[in-house]
């Protein structure tokens, strides 16, 4: 199995997919996002890794929460960095039009109002307490594959050109967007899916040192703790596929 304890000083849940069967070492990574990397990190991942794609699942709304909280535009962040980025908006429209479907006319006015007023976060939270929340992580890895189509082949149509490898894969905690596209992969590759869900949870242990910082997250968007955990019951959506 993985060490997901690679000595990275602030990139959390970082690990090589390259142990599982049809799968090289040193092509694909996951992990959790890298605005925090330290130079040492960037180094490691640059040097040893040899990364030269990085592709970002996290949406919009998690850039500029980013932004607020450190004061850097990733974008900036990005340009410095010895990869190419290329920036996958997970929740794409289609899904956005879905969850404001599901809301009920009500809620789907008072959100459109939140966003008018710029009030983000207070908007998302609308949409973590009635329609995220009530779905689960099984619920939500199931409308990803319906809805988010688009934006799957677009990080796949990465992942099938051999110049963008090393890959590395990430979004906000590395653990579920991530893990979908690695699942995909993986699945594509007829990889067992016992071997599969063995990878999704050990994003468990590679959560442990940001388990703190991810409750606030968490409760910040009205979602439950359950939304932290990478449990082998839930793992890799199996019974979709």
């Amino acid at each position: 199995m993985p060490n997901v304890d690679v000595p990275l000083e602030s990139i959390h849940n970082f690990r090589d997919v390259g142990h599982l069967t049809a799968l090289p070492r040193g092509l694909l990574y996951r992990s959790g996002r890298l605005d925090e990397a330290t130079p040492s990190d960037i180094h490691k991942l640059s040097s040893e890794y040899q990364i030269k794609t990085v592709i970002d699942l996290r949406t919009k709304s998690e850039h500029i929460k980013q932004e607020q909280k450190t004061g850097i535009a990733p974008r900036k962040q990005e340009e410095r960095r010895p990869w190419e980025t290329v920036r996958v908006h997970f929740i794409g429209r289609r899904y956005e039009v879905q969850m404001l479907k599901e809301l009920g006319l009500v809620k789907a006015i008072w959100l459109l109002i939140l966003m008018l007023l710029q009030l983000r976060m207070a908007a998302i939270r609308v949409i973590g307490r009635n329609v995220l929340t009530p779905k689960g992580l099984e619920g939500l890895n199931r409308d990803m594959l319906i809805y988010c189509r688009a934006e799957i082949l677009q990080a796949l149509e990465i992942l099938v050109n051999p110049s963008s490898y090393p890959v590395l894969i990430h979004c906000t905690q590395g653990k579920d967007r991530s893990g979908l596209i690695v699942m995909l992969v993986l699945f594509a590759l007829r990889v067992p899916l016992h071997v599969i869900r063995s990878d999704y949870v050990l994003s468990q242990h590679g959560l442990d040192r940001i388990r703190d910082s991810m409750r606030e997250e968490v409760n910040e968007i009205g979602m439950t703790e359950s939304y932290m955990m990478a449990p082998e019951c839930r793992g890799c959506c199996m019974g979709i596929l």
